[in-house]
């Protein structure tokens, strides 16, 4: 769905994909060369501050990025041939923290998703390290409709924080339906 090779903003299916902020959390995102099994790789370096008071019913907002699966027509995904959201991940300084999103056409009318548990449950060393690791959340994780699949985010939830927030950077490579 998204490789972030070449210089567009919109992933492999031609639709967009970006950060989502709401202040006072804070998100950008960029395109930055790495290694990735042995090869050069363009790769998403995507840098957060989430901030747990102030804002929005003082919840200190919020912030991710997120890559639509849904074309401009509102045509949605089928996703009943798939079985997991696959994709590469690396922190900058190892034990970040995120879930993963995924909206159906429901999700996406009220602007939000289902999230997952915390990635680390996900990945072969049960936390995000500065090593890249292949994270694989199943499908089934979602209660959602399959069939009318809008966007997967990468979501920084206030909860998976200290009180005071936190801020740092992961680092993201060939997000996919397998």
């Amino acid at each position: 769905m998204d490789d972030f090779e070449g210089e567009e903003i919109t992933n492999r299916l031609g639709n967009r994909a970006n950060v989502f902020i709401r202040a006072p959390s804070k998100a950008m995102a960029s395109r930055r060369e790495d290694t990735l099994e042995g090869k050069k790789a363009h790769v998403l370096m995507l840098r957060y501050q989430k901030v747990n008071r102030g804002g929005p019913f003082n919840s200190g907002g919020w912030c991710g990025y997120y890559t639509l699966l849904k074309s401009p027509e509102e045509k949605y995904l089928d996703g009943r041939s798939y079985h997991a959201i696959t994709f590469w991940v690396r922190g900058e300084k190892g034990d970040e923290k995120f879930v993963v999103g995924l909206a159906d056409r429901h999700w996406d009318k009220i602007g939000d998703s289902v999230k997952s548990q915390e990635i680390g449950g996900y990945l072969p060393g049960g936390k995000l390290t500065t090593q890249w690791q292949k994270a694989t959340v199943p499908l089934d994780e979602f209660f959602l409709d399959v069939e009318q699949l809008a966007a997967i985010a990468i979501v920084f939830e206030g909860d998976l924080f200290p009180e005071s927030g936190h801020a740092g950077t992961v680092y993201l490579k060939e997000i996919a339906l397998e």
